[in-house]
């Protein structure tokens, strides 16, 4: 499966997301069921995790409904997306600081993946399609 088939089947697939997530072809990112040793070191409640161009999803919610995981994919197209533009080294220095930064303000693990600035561009712009439903 690949992002786009996800998009496709929640009805999520639109010219607004198109452009938030450029250059990024959705049709050319794939969803993997995340292997359980990958599964095992997630932090309690991810769902999927991205790693440059693959996305792996947790396989209950990739066998899930289809809005949920549709709305899942937006968030990890940002992540691609950043993945893209930040090259490799600068998305994990950015991703770890602001983590490191959230827990030396004495945030614990989810506080400060929480306050992770591309986390939460990826969740803001999920979020818009969210609440609007389909654009």
């Amino acid at each position: 499966m690949n992002a786009a088939t996800a998009l496709a089947a929640a009805g999520l697939d639109s010219s607004e997301l198109r452009v938030l997530i450029q250059p990024i072809q959705p049709d050319q990112v794939p969803l993997r069921p995340a292997p359980a040793l990958m599964r095992k070191v997630w932090g309690k409640g991810i769902q999927a995790m991205t790693l440059r161009n693959t996305v792996y999803v947790e396989p209950v919610v990739l066998a899930g409904s289809s809005r949920p995981l549709g709305l899942l994919v937006i968030h990890e197209l940002v992540h691609v997306r950043q993945w893209r533009s930040l090259g490799v080294y600068g998305f994990l220095r950015r991703y770890l600081s602001d983590y490191l930064r959230g827990r030396r303000q004495k945030l614990g693990h989810r506080g400060a993946y929480r306050q992770i600035g591309l986390e939460l561009e990826a969740k803001a712009i999920a979020s818009q399609f969210k609440e609007s439903g389909d654009h």
